[in-house]
């Protein structure tokens, strides 16, 4: 995700303003700053003033990363059809909330 986010406006998101959009997604205790640090040091992504931008190699990192997700989606999809998938995915949620965790998916 930080890798399309900064993709998608190149120059416009920072370390405080792309935590601060992800952060809905983590809930595992992960360091956002560990992230981006290890990102720079791949040479994935620079960051000028403050604003970070993806390089040449963070870009084919990225494109990578989209198509085996692609093809990690189409597989898990395989033979189901869309709307059990749904509903599969609503009941997992309501699992989830009748165990006091946050069903909902971000935005």
């Amino acid at each position: 995700m930080s890798l399309n986010h900064v993709a998608g406006d190149p120059g416009r998101w920072t370390r405080a303003t792309l935590t601060e959009r992800l952060a809905v997604y983590e809930d595992l205790g992960i360091g956002f700053d560990g992230v981006f640090d290890d990102l720079a040091a791949r040479g994935w992504l620079t960051e000028d003033g403050g604003a970070m931008t993806l390089t040449e190699a963070g870009e084919a990192g990225r494109l990578r990363a989209r198509e085996r997700n692609l093809r990690v989606h189409r597989q898990l999809h395989e033979g189901v059809d869309t709307a059990d998938f749904v509903t599969t995915v609503n009941v997992l949620r309501r699992m989830v909330a009748n165990l006091g965790g946050n069903g909902d998916l971000p935005e």
